[in-house]
């Protein structure tokens, strides 16, 4: 594996200190919603630090996660994590047979990618997962008196501050109606729909 730059552990440190402990209360449902489903094996798609994986894990779940970046691979494996198997490889591209995971996991992973390449990613987290399986997608949906919304507007800056390509990813995801259009563009009906972030996330499980 490539030596990890002074650019990539940068990356890595923001998104461990910053992102990671932002989006905590989110990782807890996630884990939550997957026991209850008494899913056994997982995928999570862009996976980054591997927190989810870990937490996933540790609630007794066989746990493989894929990202492109092999700065967060390397450093979501010298984590650790028993039950955590950790793959560098495309979300429009999945290494892996259909049918292989009981559940698929999109978290805040489409926003940052333009509409063909989050519908690539979606025919593939649904490819993968067993014909009695889930797909659970979390990412932005528009809250209420967004301009005055605190967790939205901290969204608004780390997207800012993620680079143009993303930001131009975000700018049009929350422009086709955020998690709420994604869902209908694509003719995904969730059994369940929750919220997280004080509205600010939404999540979908289908």
């Amino acid at each position: 594996m490539a030596r990890m730059t002074c650019c990539d552990a940068f990356a890595v440190g923001v998104y461990r200190a910053l992102i990671d402990p932002l989006v905590w209360p989110l990782r807890r449902r996630i884990v939550r919603l997957c026991r209850e489903r008494a899913v056994r094996d997982v995928i999570d798609i862009a996976s980054a630090t591997g927190a989810q994986c870990r937490l996933l894990a540790r609630a007794g779940m066989t746990v493989t996660g894929i990202d492109l970046s092999e700065a967060m691979i390397t450093s979501a494996g010298r984590r650790g994590g028993r039950d955590v198997h950790y793959v560098c490889g495309s979300a429009f591209h999945l290494p892996f047979a259909d049918d292989s995971f009981d559940a698929s996991l999109l978290l805040l992973a489409l926003h940052e990618h333009n509409e063909e390449e989050r519908k690539q990613m979606l025919v593939e987290a649904l490819r993968v997962v067993r014909p009695d399986g889930r797909l659970l997608i979390a990412d932005y949906t528009i809250p209420s008196h967004w301009r005055f919304h605190l967790p939205w507007q901290t969204i608004w800056l780390i997207e800012r501050l993620a680079g143009a390509d993303h930001l131009a990813g975000f700018r049009d995801f929350v422009a086709r109606g955020g998690l709420v259009g994604l869902l209908a563009r694509h003719s995904l009906s969730p059994v369940l729909q929750m919220g997280s972030h004080f509205g600010a996330i939404g999540i979908a499980v289908i």
